[in-house]
């Protein structure tokens, strides 16, 4: 229906408002769409250190997964892009 094809016109702030400290957030991204400056600004707006933000493909996996790790110790964000590419 109408609900899967109607583009999502959340803003990063409504996602926040929403967020649970154990529950990932995905964002499923259409050609020219990228969050990551939002999500950047998003972290200054709220006082938050910056997310770690790593570009997965060959040889990432042991960096995100070191990044992931802090973050659960720190409670702070990751941002993985191209999780395709860790496939």
């Amino acid at each position: 229906g109408a609900l899967f094809v109607e583009p999502v016109t959340d803003t990063i702030e409504m996602v926040y408002d929403d967020m649970e400290p154990e529950v990932p957030v995905i964002f499923l991204l259409s050609r020219g769409s990228d969050p990551t400056d939002g999500i950047i600004e998003l972290c200054r707006k709220k006082k938050l250190p910056p997310p770690a933000v790593i570009s997965l493909g060959e040889g990432q996996e042991p960096v995100a997964l070191k990044a992931i790790n802090a973050g659960i110790v720190n409670g702070t964000w990751v941002l993985l892009q191209n999780c395709e590419l860790g496939l």
